[in-house]
């Protein structure tokens, strides 16, 4: 039996009386990457993250993004947050959780970082580079257990991709940051961006000079804080 999905509500940074930002994760379901960006979003935002379904002992992965939309919505109960922030998966399970708030009358900020809205076409020999990448993330001996558990979600996850096509508008602000290379599996980023640009009225967008899985290292924090930081009207772009 699945675990409530309120617990899969994570506690980042707690700041009393300050607006809610809730971050959505990527492939594999991992929080680490996010920390940083967290501690720098909480000098003005409590931050929580949704964690990914699957990832604990008994609990089943979500093989849809819907499903994930959903449960993040669920896993909220009922706080409305200022901003909603996803990388890759996380970025259009941002997008659909946001489309869910405003059809409740809620525009929440979104900052996407290299998501595209078209269905992923990728080989099994990437998918396999993928898997290896967040298996590497969870230490160098990790138990065979969670290693399971964690292949299993993203399993689920990239069934997810392959059958996801973003239709709804969001009628909210959002920052799409993209980065420059192609080493995630997202094909044709032109046509994301154009995509993106059709679906989000108000949208904002900038290039990133990192590479899809080292935007929250620290040699590129400053840079992807910076953008955030100018989007939300907190610093003023040079």
């Amino acid at each position: 039996m699945s675990a409530p999905v309120r617990e899969r509500l994570v506690t980042l940074v707690r700041r009393k009386d300050r607006p809610v930002c809730v971050m959505l994760p990527g492939a594999g379901g991992g929080l680490n990457p996010y920390l940083r960006l967290a501690s720098h979003l909480g000098k003005h935002y409590s931050v929580y993250a949704v964690r990914a379904a699957g990832l604990v002992p008994g609990d089943t992965p979500e093989d849809s993004v819907a499903e994930m939309a959903d449960s993040a919505l669920a896993a909220l109960d009922g706080r409305s947050p200022a901003l909603v922030f996803g990388w890759s998966l996380g970025g259009i399970v941002g997008w659909e959780l946001c489309v869910r708030l405003a059809d409740q009358g809620q525009r929440p900020d979104l900052v996407i970082v290299d998501s595209s809205p078209l269905p992923r076409h990728a080989s099994s020999d990437e998918d396999e580079r993928i898997r290896k990448l967040i298996l590497a993330g969870l230490g160098p001996r990790p138990d065979e257990q969670t290693v399971a558990r964690v292949e299993r979600a993203f399993r689920a996850q990239v069934h997810a991709l392959a059958e996801y096509a973003t239709e709804r508008e969001y009628p909210g602000r959002a920052l799409l940051l993209m980065c420059a290379d192609a080493d995630d599996g997202i094909s044709g980023r032109g046509a994301a961006l154009r995509r993106w640009e059709e679906l989000a009225p108000d949208l904002r967008t900038a290039e990133l000079d990192a590479g899809h899985y080292e935007v929250f290292e620290p040699r590129h924090l400053d840079r992807l804080t910076k953008e955030i930081d100018v989007f939300l009207g907190r610093e003023q772009k040079s």
